[in-house]
């Protein structure tokens, strides 16, 4: 059941955001080795976003995954801020991400827990 939700200040259009979609979709499955059908995919363009004292562009990433392994999120930090900078042209060091561990039990997906 991952989870990935990315904010950002770039503005794209409604065909491009629709791409960007899928590429993120496939990425996240073969990062994190789970199929497609359990993944979510939230992106939110063109936020009134400011880092570092200016307004650049820049994201705000959330991945949350059960079963997320704290030891390789150093490794999905560099393999997203990678994608992310040929994506989208935003450099790796205006790029924030918030790893999130969720219990199974603490989850919820079609009228049961995982």
């Amino acid at each position: 059941m991952p989870y990935f939700m990315m904010e950002t200040n770039k503005s794209l259009d409604e065909a491009t955001k629709q791409d960007l979609l899928k590429k993120v979709s496939t990425f996240v499955a073969n990062l994190l080795g789970k199929p497609e059908k359990y993944i979510m995919i939230s992106i939110n363009t063109g936020s009134a976003m400011i880092f570092d004292g200016n307004t650049y562009t820049t994201a705000y990433v959330t991945l949350k995954s059960i079963g997320l392994a704290k030891e390789k999120c150093s490794e999905y930090s560099s393999r997203i801020c990678d994608f992310i900078q040929k994506e989208l042209g935003i450099p790796c060091d205006r790029v924030y991400i918030d790893f999130g561990n969720i219990d199974s039990k603490m989850f919820g997906w079609n009228k049961d827990t995982f």
